[in-house]
């Protein structure tokens, strides 16, 4: 598998700053957590384990080739979980009970969910999140209007 650089050496930097305050709260690490050497803005692929909500890879977006391994309890622990978060962009479900995915997708704070799938993109279908991962949509005919500028022209008859 071929991943790529990051935008920036100080994306970079920042994700690897996340990586290492986690592990100092007591996370532990699976796989990767370095700054590959050399040229470009590269980060190992990354594993952390047993992290919890108090965590920094819990309360911040990171963005970059890092997966954080949260264990819950059961369903409502993992929505509880979920929602705790200040962000929203997207979730996943992965079940074969339909019913329970409609469920727990009901009582998800985020912008998208998507069940038995990752987060995907399609001009078909609006896109965005809620909280602090963005306000409004993009994509479909409601992006469409993220470009518009409405005038109001109120006429007092008085």
């Amino acid at each position: 598998t071929y991943v790529g650089p990051m935008a920036r050496f100080d994306l970079r930097d920042e994700l690897h700053g996340q990586v290492q305050a986690t592990l100092e709260e007591g996370a532990t690490l699976l796989l990767g957590g370095n700054k590959v050497p050399g040229a470009g803005n590269y980060y190992e692929p990354t594993v952390l384990a047993n992290v919890t909500d108090q965590m920094t890879s819990f309360k911040q977006e990171l963005f970059g080739p890092v997966a954080s391994i949260i264990t819950a309890r059961d369903a409502d622990h993992a929505v509880a979980l979920a929602n705790d978060s200040e962000f929203g962009l997207t979730a996943s479900i992965f079940t074969t009970d339909s019913a329970k995915a409609r469920d727990i997708t009901n009582q998800l704070e985020t912008g998208a969910v998507f069940v038995n799938s990752f987060s995907v993109s399609d001009p078909r279908v609006a896109f965005g999140g809620v909280k602090k991962s963005g306000f409004g949509r993009e994509l479909s005919h409601f992006g469409v209007r993220e470009f518009c500028n409405a005038q109001t022209v109120w006429l007092d008859r008085k």
